[in-house]
């Protein structure tokens, strides 16, 4: 990178323009390369470094039939040129950081580009909707929101803030790549709070092998997570926890972004790398605050669709913001057909390994629980344990989703192994049984059919 780092201011830059002038002024005080970007979807304007139509050229599109679009469908027809058009740029070696500033129409058009640039590629949008919902504007992405308090109008307290922004963008572009002498192989490891027992264990071993580790909570992260793995960046993962699939059916708060284009459980098949895969925490689904579920899941508990928490008739309430969604076992059949669907496809070394005493902390009979085990003791049956009718001392979510797998993983694939276990996923034992299996795995020794010889290994 040269000494004045390439920074992309971007815009509605028709409706906008006395704002991104001035912050393009301000960033080339704090020491960046600055060119204004036009997302504007209204009239034509000839002053920014980058118009309209040199984006919407990269689609075929011309600017005379956006601006006759309803603004809906303008904003999209902008955003997916703009994000086309950057990334051409990023690729030449234009762009090493993006600012924008712009009210809730700017924030939607601007963030396609945003979301467009890769992981790392400093990306600050001011827009006076932060205190709202930004989900849908930072998908899985690292966009810092920040509030300018407004959305126009150069004044004492907006100078302020835009200078901030502008040194801030600069500074980050600056930062560069960040390089190690010790650059070592990086294993991701997925986890709710209620897995982070066999979490840590797995983190710990590896990371005594020279491995490092990335823990990454499954509240919509997975998105993040399947494009690292895509970048290359992630060489293994332990799919402990693939919750977050029972919190898309819900549309949770922690759910997969709507903006991410994506599968989960595609891209480590994709590329070939190894992969332990579990149903850890799809006994649940973290949902938001209890006045935010919607009716009908609240009658579900009330009618026995779903089993409530004790005698509540309601779902049980983790904390203030999030309430536990009990999945039905057509759900489960669902869940089950989706894990075979994409592990069919894998490139690499897979292996699915069901807990069949259950998926989480919660999801564990009386007998068993104690504080060390992330459910104490006296509390009666973890809140989202449920025994099947002809082997009690298993999880019925087990046994319907074993019997599935069984039936739908391609046996003819040597590179992919289904192992039952008799135990919970947050047994001392299950951690050890990954971390055997991605041990092999990594040093290239792993074969279908292993660890039958272990106690606590059924199938």
């Amino acid at each position: 990178m040269s000494e004045k780092p390439k920074i992309i201011v971007a815009g509605m830059c028709d409706t906008k323009f006395t704002e991104l002038k001035f912050l393009a002024e301000e960033v080339k005080k704090a020491g960046g390369d600055v060119k204004v970007m036009n997302c504007g979807c209204g009239v034509y304007c000839d002053w920014p470094d980058i118009s309209l139509q040199e984006s919407l050229d990269v689609i075929g599109e011309k600017q005379e039939n956006v601006f006759k679009y309803p603004r809906s469908t303008a904003v999209k027809t902008v955003g997916k040129a703009g994000a086309e058009k950057i990334m051409q740029m990023y690729e030449a070696g234009e762009v090493d950081g993006i600012i924008s500033w712009a009210g809730s129409m700017g924030t939607t058009t601007v963030t396609y580009l945003m979301r467009a640039l890769p992981f790392g590629v400093p990306k600050i949008m001011m827009t006076d909707m932060a205190s709202s919902d930004v989900s849908q504007w930072l998908g899985n992405k690292d966009i810092f929101i920040m509030n300018p308090t407004a959305e126009q109008g150069i004044n004492v307290v907006t100078r302020k803030m835009v200078a901030n922004a502008a040194a801030a963008i600069v500074a980050m572009a600056k930062v560069g790549d960040v390089k190690t002498e010790d650059t070592k192989p990086l294993m991701a490891i997925t986890a709710y709070g209620t897995t982070t027992h066999t979490v840590n264990r797995c983190s710990e071993h590896f990371n005594k092998r020279g491995w490092d580790t990335i823990i990454i909570h499954q509240v919509g992260t997975g998105a993040t997570m399947e494009d690292l793995i895509r970048s290359g960046q992630i060489t293994a993962i332990i799919d402990l926890t693939t919750g977050e699939l029972t919190n898309n059916m819900y549309k949770s708060v922690y759910r997969i972004p709507d903006t991410w284009e994506g599968e989960r459980l595609t891209a480590a098949s994709a590329m070939g790398i190894p992969q332990i895969v579990t149903p850890g925490g799809c006994d649940q689904a973290a949902c938001g605050p209890l006045s935010s579920l919607q009716q009908e899941y609240l009658d579900d508990f009330k009618n026995g669709k779903r089993r409530p928490y004790k005698d509540t008739g309601l779902p049980y309430i983790h904390n203030e913001g999030v309430t536990i969604m009990y999945p039905t076992m057509e759900e489960i059949e669902e869940l089950s057909n989706y894990y075979a669907e994409k592990l069919n496809k894998t490139n690499g070394p897979t292996v699915f390994v069901i807990p069949m005493q259950g998926w989480s902390a919660y999801d564990q009979r009386e007998e068993l629980c104690s504080l060390e085990r992330g459910w104490a003791a006296g509390n009666g049956d973890g809140p989202q344990w449920l025994p099947d009718e002809n082997e009690p001392r298993f999880s019925k979510r087990g046994v319907v989703m074993r019997d599935i797998l069984k039936e739908k993983f391609d046996s003819e694939k040597e590179n992919l192994d289904l192992i039952v276990a008799d135990l919970n996923i947050v047994e001392p034992e299950f951690a050890e049984l990954c971390n055997k299996i991605m041990d092999d795995m990594v040093d290239g020794t792993w074969k279908k059919g292993m660890y039958r010889d272990l106690s606590y290994v059924l199938e």
